[in-house]
């Protein structure tokens, strides 16, 4: 699937982001893919292809995930972040000690070294927490020199005529 629309943000100016989120939770559909902006002449690693089945990481280049909470059923699933990396451990120890931990009220799903990091923050979490959470890691995570800025790759319902 392509997406909808793509956004740039950043830290100090995420409001973009927070308005398409805010729309997903209301639709209760949909999803965001985030990652940092990596300049032109910065080499990246090739990640590690279908062939590196026992290799311990992802990409060096993370790529997150937000879903909003969404209908399964008669109950709701919740938000969940998740975070691809290439850092080749597991996050939550790594994140441990940095301004980027995991949130001590989330509960961690996932959290392996090349399958990546899921949680899910607590349903009264601040979206703008969450996002800023999300961007920190991600930030913390990157293996390549980044810009600071963060490309949205927003996947929004599409809508039946």
């Amino acid at each position: 699937m392509e997406p909808t629309r793509g956004l740039i943000v950043t830290r100090d100016e995420p409001e973009l982001a927070l308005e398409v989120m805010e729309a997903m939770i209301g639709a209760r559909a949909g999803w965001i893919n985030v990652s940092p902006e990596i300049p032109d002449d910065v080499k990246v690693p090739q990640t590690p292809g279908a062939m590196a089945v026992f290799s311990k990481r992802g990409p060096a280049v993370p790529l997150g995930t937000w879903t909003p909470p969404t209908p399964a059923g008669s109950r709701t699933e919740p938000a969940q972040v998740g975070i691809q990396h290439g850092i080749g451990a597991l996050v939550v120890p790594h994140l441990g000690s940095s301004t980027a931990r995991v949130p001590p009220t989330w509960r961690v799903i996932q959290d392996h070294a090349r399958r990546g990091f899921v949680g899910v923050p607590p349903p009264d979490a601040p979206l703008t927490v969450v996002l800023d959470w999300m961007l920190l890691a991600i930030d913390q995570l990157c293996l390549v020199p980044h810009t600071g800025r963060f490309l949205v790759y927003v996947y929004e319902p599409t809508r039946r005529r």
